[in-house]
Formats: structure tokens, C-alpha cells, sequence
């Protein structure tokens, strides 16, 4: 069954912006919203009523008005808040788009990144380029995404918190960020605030992989695009990859790709389609 985010669109509400809220500032909107819009907390404190609910704002709450919302707010004037705010629009499936069921109030944590997400969707916004519309609407599902997964029970169905998920969530970004390269447990568990032998036992558990084993596929993924977009020899790229010799790298890359980086260039020459790494080491 298909999840209700996936069969509507977004489009600009025409208002989005940066506020550093004045001291002595307050909200009290006196007309019903007919759009939604995203509120967002950078940083400082208040409370926000919306209706019969009352919600305490701090560093990364987001809150989702919604047609019909008559919100009120104060901040805390020693703590003033500086928001992000973002209208928007829906179209299409219209007996949802009247009330969607957007999660009203959401604290989304370090790992969401959802203030970069709120700016990449505004920069798309400042100037007509192609696709825009497109572009917006694919921004916006992916942040909505995000924030609803947040909202599943805190006991996924695989017996982990939310917060265990998270933390294997950062884990992952963090090696794709480096390529995989110059890391290991020891390194990556002090980055990470973690002892090396839970940080391991949690990621196989909650992944079915082993720590090492995603690193090294990490690695041979970089590896692979840069065998075909750089003119690097098989040597070369072994030596970037920190292999010991070229061997034990052609290995590894045949355990994720199926076949040797030779194999691999010339049958990304053919088909100019770069294939999918296979997850091994589960």
C-alpha cells in the first residue's frame, strides 16, 4: 500500500525565508492558514500553541502548520529564537491534501540534517531554472520522508531504537563521506564516541553486514568510479585505496563487483552503465 506522501505534489507557497526574532517578539496569527508551512528552529527557545497543543521549541524542532492552523508563540527573551520558515503547497489525491497528516511537531536530531535540506529546497527557489518545480517536489518528499521515519514506533520492527538506528545511520554517512579510506574500527569509534566492540556488534546487528566488510565495499564503490572516470592504472588506484599490493585489490573488487577491475572498465566502456555493487559479508 502505497505511503500518502507518494501520491501528492509540492509546489512554492511563495514565502520562505531566515528570521532572527526581534527582542519582544510574538506570533499571533489572526488569520486561519490556507497553506502549510514548515518552522524550523535553529537555535533559542519558546513555546508555540497550536489550537489545544502547546510545544516546547528548542534547537531542532519542526513544526508543521497546516490549512486552517492559527498559531501563537512567544520566545524565551534571554534565548531568542532564529527560524527557518518554508510555505508550501499540495496538489493531487485531494480528499488527503485538504488535512494531510503531516507529524505536527518533530525533534529531529543531528543526523536528519534538516536545516540543509529546508536551504537546498530555498536555493531552488530563488531563480527560474529548468526542472525546478520537479526539483522542489523531489526536495520536499525526500525531507517529509525523513521526518516521518522519524515517527515510526520507537521499537523498530528489528527490536532497535530509533536512536541505536541513528547512530548506525551516522556511522554509515561518515565512512561514505571519507570513501571508506584511511579508516578503521579504532579510528571510526573514537569519531563516533563509541567503544569499537559495540559500535561493531551494533552495526552487524542492525545491518546483517559487518563493519569491515561495508567499509571495504564502500571503498571498492569510490574505487570503481574512479576507474572509470580518472585515467588511473590498476596499480595506482590500489595504492589510493591503501591496498598492499594490486592482488589483494583486484580481490576485493571482485568480491563486490563480481569481476576484476579490468572486466569492470571494459564493460562500463560498453555500456556506459556502472554496475551495481553486490552486498557480500552479511
Amino acid at each position: 500500500m502505497n505511503h500518502p506522501l507518494e501520491t501528492v505534489t509540492f509546489s512554492n507557497g511563495g514565502s520562505y525565508g531566515k528570521r532572527e526574532c526581534s527582542p519582544g517578539w510574538y506570533w499571533d496569527h489572526q488569520k486561519p492558514f490556507h497553506d502549510y508551512d514548515i518552522f524550523y528552529v535553529i537555535s533559542g527557545r519558546g513555546v508555540m500553541t497550536l489550537g489545544e497543543e502547546t510545544f516546547e521549541l528548542q534547537k531542532q524542532s519542526c513544526l508543521v502548520m497546516r490549512p486552517g492552523d492559527l498559531p501563537k508563540a512567544t520566545q524565551d527573551p534571554k534565548n531568542r529564537l532564529t527560524v527557518l520558515y518554508l510555505h508550501f503547497r499540495l496538489s493531487g489525491a485531494e480528499e488527503l491534501t485538504s488535512r494531510f497528516p503531516f507529524p505536527r511537531f518533530t525533534l529531529v536530531g543531528e543526523s536528519f540534517q534538516a536545516e540543509s535540506m529546508l536551504y537546498q529546497a530555498m536555493d531552488v527557489l530563488e531563480f527560474p531554472v529548468p526542472l525546478q518545480e520537479l526539483e522542489f517536489d523531489c526536495l520536499m518528499k525526500r525531507f517529509f520522508a525523513n521526518l516521518f521515519r522519524l515517527h515510526l514506533s520507537p521499537q523498530e520492527p528489528s527490536g532497535f531504537s530509533v536512536r541505536q538506528m541513528q547512530r548506525v545511520r551516522q556511522i554509515m554517512a561518515y565512512i561514505r563521506e571519507r570513501s571508506g579510506i584511511g579508516l578503521d574500527q579504532e579510528l571510526l569509534a573514537r569519531e563516533m564516541n563509541m567503544s569499537a566492540q559495540y559500535m561493531s556488534r551494533l552495526f552487524k546487528a542492525c545491518t546483517g553486514e559487518t563493519l569491515k566488510a561495508f567499509i571495504a565495499r564502500t571503498k571498492m564503490q569510490r574505487a570503481g568510479e574512479l576507474l572509470v572516470q580518472s585515467r588511473m592504472s590498476v596499480s595506482e588506484l590500489a595504492e589510493r585505496m591503501e591496498y598492499s599490493d594490486v592482488y589483494a585489490f583486484s580481490k576485493s573488487f571482485k568480491k563486490v563487483f563480481n569481476v576484476s577491475p579490468t572486466q569492470y572498465l571494459a564493460g562500463t566502456r560498453l555500456s556506459q552503465q556502472v554496475p551495481s555493487p553486490r552486498r557480500r559479508d552479511r
